[in-house]
């Protein structure tokens, strides 16, 4: 598996609810993007591509781009990651769900219907599309969303033929959003 899938770490947030980069939070003695590259190393090796300013990323020994344009959120991430990646499945993932597990990322993996270009996963009534798969031909989707400067991740992800799935309870701790210093603090008690 590990050659047809590129796996993509959106790590290049302001962080400004946080005021921190979330990235480099400690859960147990690791940092976030530790935990969440740990549980990605069993499905695609080190095929692992963070989209990132920060070079203390590097440490970690993956790949690490910056945004090819500057301060366009998640779909301006996701474009310079897309064109970055060398495979048709992409499985993406921000910085701020450190519990997510390798088991949680399989199922993902399966459920995706190639036929699709998106398939995001979904909480309750929470729609989580910073844990998915994208196909690489998005990244043609996401600069011409740029061009018009519309940058709401999820309406360019209603343009397009995309699958929501919901993702099962035993799992569903691990989709939660880690944004601010309330929900840190809840998350290391």
């Amino acid at each position: 598996m590990e050659n047809k899938i590129t796996a993509i770490v959106l790590a290049g947030g302001k962080s400004q609810r946080m005021g921190t980069d979330k990235g480099l939070l400690d859960l147990n003695g690791k940092t976030f993007i530790k935990h969440i590259c740990d549980a990605l190393k069993p499905i695609v090796g080190s095929n692992i591509l963070i989209v990132s300013g920060n070079k203390e990323f590097d440490a970690l020994g993956f790949s690490r781009v910056e945004d090819i344009i500057a301060n366009k959120g998640p779909v301006g991430g996701l474009y310079t990651a897309l064109k970055e990646s060398k495979t048709k499945i992409n499985l993406v993932l921000s910085v701020d769900v450190p519990m997510v597990s390798t088991e949680l990322l399989k199922w993902l993996i399966e459920s995706h219907d190639e036929t699709y270009m998106v398939t995001q996963t979904k909480s309750g009534d929470k729609t989580c599309p910073l844990i998915g798969v994208y196909d690489r031909s998005m990244r043609i989707v996401f600069g011409e969303h740029m061009a018009g400067n519309q940058l709401k991740l999820q309406q360019v992800i209603d343009d397009v033929k995309h699958q929501t799935i919901e993702v099962p309870e035993k799992w569903s701790n691990q989709v939660q959003n880690i944004n601010t210093q309330e929900e840190y603090q809840n998350l290391i008690k």
